[in-house]
This record gives structure tokens, C-alpha cells and sequence, in this order.
């Protein structure tokens, strides 16, 4: 079995850690854009710095690696998000043209109890734990240290 490509242990040289750190600290740009910010800012740093050293492609990758995931995760939490509130409300509609209005309240505050106890705590988790990552990207080659995000699809080699 053969590996695509391994990721550098190497450590960042000095000129290239003050890049890195721009480069992992980008996705803050979403705080600006909402949407495509957190996307838009990891790929400009990366296109940016990549020719530089393969240090910095590789870590410009990584970026942008786990912004594409962090939004693809998002976006299948909204999907479920949407398939269970339709659910509910389906079930309301159905429980009170059965002649059960109780039927269809329960559906209705089950919908808000998935809701409040699962997709809501998942989308706090979805939006805080990228700010965490980022942090320890950003003291990681700051001491010189390549990062690697956890939880990332490597979409980009």
C-alpha cells in the first residue's frame, strides 16, 4: 500500500510561520461574511502562500480541508434539521385531520424537543468547536509545529 502523500513533521521555519498563522486564522473572515467567508479567507491565504514552500501548501491545504468539512457537516445538520421539523409538523397535520388534536401537539412539541435537545446543542458544537481548532492551529505553528485538524475530510492532496 502506497501513501498518496505524508504529511510533513517537519518543524516551520521562522519566515513561514507568520504565513501559516495567516493562513489558519483566515476563516475568521466568516465573522465579516457571513456564509463563504470562513471559506473565501483559508483558500485567498492559500493560493497566496502556496508557491512559497511546500510547508505552507500543505498547511494552506489543511485549512482549507477543514473549512470545506466544517461545512459540509453544517450543511447535513441542516438537512436533518429540516427533515425532522417537516416530520413533526407532517405529523401534526395528520394527527388533527384524524380527529386527534392531541395527536398532533405531541408530534408538535416532540419536533421542538428534538430540536431543542439535539440539533440545537449540534450546531453550538458545529460553530464553536472550528474556533477551538483554529486556536490550537494557530499556537501550533506559531511554536513552529505543522497542524493537522481532526475531523477533516482531505478532499485537497
Amino acid at each position: 500500500m502506497t501513501a498518496t502523500r505524508s504529511f510533513l513533521p517537519a518543524a516551520l521555519p521562522e519566515p513561514e510561520r507568520t504565513p501559516a498563522l495567516a493562513v489558519h486564522l483566515s476563516p475568521l473572515l466568516g465573522l465579516l461574511i457571513p456564509g463563504a467567508g470562513a471559506l473565501i479567507g483559508p483558500v485567498a491565504a492559500w493560493l497566496l502562500f502556496r508557491d512559497r514552500s511546500r510547508m505552507l501548501d500543505e498547511q494552506g491545504k489543511e485549512a482549507v480541508n477543514f473549512q470545506i468539512s466544517v461545512w459540509l457537516y453544517n450543511l447535513a445538520l441542516g438537512v436533518l434539521l429540516f427533515g425532522l421539523f417537516a416530520l413533526g409538523l407532517l405529523g401534526g397535520v395528520a394527527g388533527s385531520m384524524l380527529g386527534s388534536p392531541e395527536a398532533g401537539g405531541v408530534a408538535l412539541v416532540g419536533t421542538f424537543g428534538v430540536f431543542l435537545g439535539l440539533v440545537l446543542p449540534l450546531l453550538l458544537v458545529l460553530n464553536v468547536v472550528p474556533l477551538v481548532f483554529m486556536g490550537l492551529a494557530a499556537v501550533s505553528v506559531s511554536r513552529g509545529e505543522p497542524y493537522r485538524y481532526p475531523l477533516t475530510l482531505r478532499l485537497l492532496r
